[in-house]
């Protein structure tokens, strides 16, 4: 959302097609919408669910790219096509398979397109060394990817490649971005990849300097990860790709040096990024480590614990059972907004317990059960604030509150 622009994208009930809309916030009126044909959805891990990654609002421009990489830049004002291009041309996956004819299952392009400056950062792929048997006949088995697009033509303007180091695991597509700073004077991006803080810069993708963030790992962890910023010098990030962990670190230094502060299981953020309020962080765990196991398989069938952690050390100050996917969370105000599987609740941002001020029940009447049988995969959106209001995305429509009263329920 920015102004009074709502934009969002869908798979078509047909499965045959994905749209992108531009609605009125104020009506929900259309104000132009563009529609394009995709492959087969059974190329793509729960496919029926449709796209994953949200429209960027960027100034006079609108960003979009579908589960299979179709990348558009469209004009805010009247939705016409300003540049289109296929991000799977530069991805080892055709359709959903593996080029050179693998059988890796993925999920889709999820991460949306951010423009920073005048380059759209996207890290593409993380290999494994070793790989993935499933990679054996690919070209990237054993390399890490980070390609950076021009935001104005949609081009590749430049691509950081290399192989990963002994001991690394990989998930594949990553899909992800960088986060932005300055190092040297020089405009950068912080890149969690192939076990490593990596600063590339951004006008050619050289690498200016790395941290190696953990040893060789072995499975569940991953080789990548990413940093997000949580106070002055202290970012947030599971090392390991797996286990959170707050870092201080000052990039202003011309030789920064990284200092771990702590590791905790406990604030594991998986399914949903935590959101930080006061001094605390506030996310998701499932209590049961065997139905985490699970996940991939049964999502949906896992019981989620609201957590309290403090920020500071790590510790766990709270939890609240009996939430289920999907799930996301947004903050205002001293107020956490929860939406998970046919619920919004409402909960006051509180170190000292669970205060729950509110919740709407039965936003839709669906089970929590794709087309397909794909369990647990609804009421992933994230509620958006803007304005004295509340949106929230339900599988069949979206919904707006009115919440500027603060004696309203």
């Amino acid at each position: 959302m920015a102004g009074d622009d709502l934009c969002y994208a869908q798979l078509e009930d047909n499965q045959r097609k994905e749209t992108v809309k531009c609605i009125d916030a104020n009506t929900g009126k259309e104000k132009w919408s563009h529609t394009h044909d995709v492959p087969p959805i059974w190329h793509v891990g729960w496919g029926a669910l449709g796209v994953r990654a949200t429209p960027t609002i960027a100034g006079k421009f609108v960003y979009a790219i579908g589960t299979f990489g179709d990348a558009f830049c469209f004009e805010r004002r009247t939705g016409a096509i300003v540049w289109r291009h296929s991000f799977k041309e530069e991805s080892p996956y055709l359709n959903g398979s593996l080029k050179g004819n693998g059988n890796l299952e993925w999920k889709g392009f999820n991460g949306s397109l951010i423009p920073v400056g005048d380059k759209i950062p996207y890290f593409y792929w993380q290999g494994g060394n070793p790989a993935i048997p499933a990679w054996a006949k690919t070209d990237v088995s054993n390399k890490m990817q980070f390609y950076a697009y021009d935001a104005t033509t949609g081009k590749v303007a430049w691509k950081y490649e290399e192989d990963c180091p002994p001991g690394s695991r990989g998930p594949g597509l990553i899909t992800g971005t960088g986060l932005p700073i300055q190092f040297k004077g020089e405009d950068c991006l912080v890149v969690h990849g192939n076990r490593q803080w990596k600063i590339l810069r951004q006008s050619d993708g050289q690498q200016l300097w790395n941290w190696t963030c953990t040893g060789p790992q072995e499975a569940p962890a991953w080789a990548s990860g990413g940093l997000r910023p949580v106070g002055k010098n202290l970012y947030l990030d599971s090392l390991n790709g797996w286990v959170p962990s707050l870092v201080e670190c000052d990039f202003s230094q011309p030789d920064p040096k990284p200092k771990v502060l702590w590791t905790n299981h406990g604030i594991h953020d998986a399914v949903t990024p935590p959101v930080l309020w006061d001094g605390c962080i506030y996310g998701f765990y499932i209590d049961s480590r065997k139905e985490a196991a699970d996940i991939g398989a049964k999502p949906g069938e896992q019981n989620f614990s609201f957590r309290c952690s403090d920020l500071k050390t790590g510790r766990l100050l709270w939890k609240e059972p009996g939430f289920h996917l999907g799930l996301s969370i947004t903050a205002a105000d001293g107020l956490l907004f929860i939406h998970d599987h046919k619920r919004l609740t409402l909960v006051e941002a509180s170190a000292s317990s669970y205060q729950q001020r509110g919740r709407v029940e039965n936003l839709h009447p669906l089970a929590n059960i794709g087309r397909n049988k794909e369990r647990g995969l609804l009421d992933w959106s994230m509620p958006v604030i803007a304005g004295g209001r509340l949106f929230v995305r339900t599988p069949v429509e979206i919904i707006c509150f009115d919440i500027k009263d603060p004696q309203a329920k």
